[in-house]
């Protein structure tokens, strides 16, 4: 299935009654269904561009994905950002050492955006989360 495609099945999950637009206070759960990792500033700009009487049109939901796509980082940076804290160099860190990026570092994440991305990471026998493979699932999912 492409991106686009996908953006457009997520529409329609939160379109509920088919009438082609949003309510702006789902658009952040449908961009993140459709696969994006939007900040809450990222939202604030996405809406503030479409926002039309509290709602947002398919089109302009699509058009806001694909500016959402293409400012989305890789994952080689995000891993470069965590080897800072790897300091065994064993590509693994804490939980407490991954609720400190994501909530002290770059687009700073609210704590309920961060129990859920903590809650989503597989730990090993000690603890501790592959960063890469962390990182990995969260794009594809």
């Amino acid at each position: 299935m492409s991106k686009e495609a996908q953006w457009e099945e997520a529409f329609l999950l939160i379109d509920e009654d088919g009438r082609g637009e949003i309510p702006l206070a789902k658009f952040g759960n449908a961009v993140r269904i459709a696969g994006g990792f939007p900040t809450e500033d990222d939202l604030k700009t996405m809406a503030d561009a479409v926002a039309k009487d509290g709602m947002i049109s398919k089109s302009d939901f699509m058009a806001q994905m694909k500016w959402i796509a293409r400012k989305e980082p890789d994952v080689g940076q995000i891993c470069d950002a965590f080897r800072a804290f790897d300091r065994d160099g064993e590509g693994k860190v804490s939980h407490t050492e991954l609720r400190h990026i994501l909530t002290n570092m770059g687009d700073k994440l609210t704590d309920e955006d961060v129990e859920d991305f903590l809650k989503e990471a597989t730990k090993d026998k000690d603890g501790r989360i592959d960063y890469k493979q962390f990182m990995t699932e969260l794009l594809e999912n």
